[in-house]
């Protein structure tokens, strides 16, 4: 008892394994105080802490299924990821990795998160009308609803800010992540149709990086299927936010709801899986 007694801070009697433990129950925010108590705890929480918080609430979160983010490896693999600290802390608060980061992606939110253009045009089909039912792909998330396009070119879109999950300048400089977009679209059977995938991606003083453009025109009596574009932009260090934008038109300029039928659309960052050595795991 006289060491207690002698002591100003009895916690640091304990073992290294003990405090890491501890602390790593502690919520992420909280966690990230706690490295300003002393030389000690930051350097426990920076190495070891964090990813064990990560590690155990891999078994947990999203109803047992895990972090998204650790999508492509196993719980005890965790602890063996190559990551500083502060990626751990944006995994465990924001899990933005592997997963989509596009809002209300099939419209089954009506319009919720998507600009439109003047005089809104499109429309939404809980399930698609003259077309085939979504295809059985994750991507749709098990909504069957599509946004549709009219005889009027219709433009919709979306802008994802990397710094709402976390994926600050830091953040993206480290990990140069790559940054993938997908989309599904289709028309009517009986009506040619026109689509534009276009995805920009910008730094943070709004300087464009990088763009990608498809274009695509369905014949009348030829757009029976869904099609999926996809592109990736690669090793990312000074991408802030995209834009995702899109159009669809009818070609046979027939009034109503005939046109481009989107739905799907995603946008992944990938988070580089990359191991520590044998002698350091």
């Amino acid at each position: 008892m006289e060491v207690f007694k002698n002591s100003h801070k009895p916690f640091d009697l304990l073992p290294d394994e003990m405090v890491v433990n501890t602390l790593s129950f502690v919520d992420a925010d909280t966690l990230l105080d706690c490295r300003l108590v002393c030389k000690r705890w930051r350097e426990l929480i920076d190495e070891y802490a964090f990813q064990e918080k990560a590690s155990r609430e891999n078994e947990i979160v999203n109803n047992g299924r895990g972090y998204y983010s650790f999508s492509q490896i196993d719980s005890n693999s965790v602890r063996k990821l190559e990551l500083a600290w502060y990626v751990f802390y944006v995994i465990c608060k924001y899990d933005p990795f592997n997963r989509n980061l596009v809002k209300n992606h099939c419209g089954q939110n009506e319009y919720e998160h998507w600009k439109v253009n003047e005089n809104n045009l499109w429309a939404i089909e809980q399930i698609p009308q003259g077309a085939p039912l979504l295809p059985d792909d994750p991507d749709f998330d098990g909504h069957t609803s599509c946004f549709v396009s009219t005889f009027r070119l219709c433009s919709k879109w979306q802008i994802i800010i990397f710094k709402n999950y976390g994926l600050n300048d830091t953040v993206m400089k480290t990990l140069q992540p790559d940054i993938s977009v997908s989309d599904w679209y289709t028309g009517r059977f009986d009506c040619g149709c026109k689509y534009v995938l276009k995805a920009t991606l910008h730094d943070e003083n709004d300087k464009l990086i990088e763009q990608h453009i498809y274009n695509d025109g369905l014949p009348q009596w030829g757009a029976n299927t869904w099609t999926k574009v996809s592109h990736s932009f690669k090793n990312q260090s000074n991408a802030s936010y995209l834009i995702l934008y899109h159009s669809g038109v009818d070609t046979q300029f027939w009034a109503g709801h005939y046109g481009t039928k989107i739905s799907g659309s995603v946008l992944k960052i990938s988070l580089p899986i990359k191991f520590k050595c044998a002698a350091d795991a």
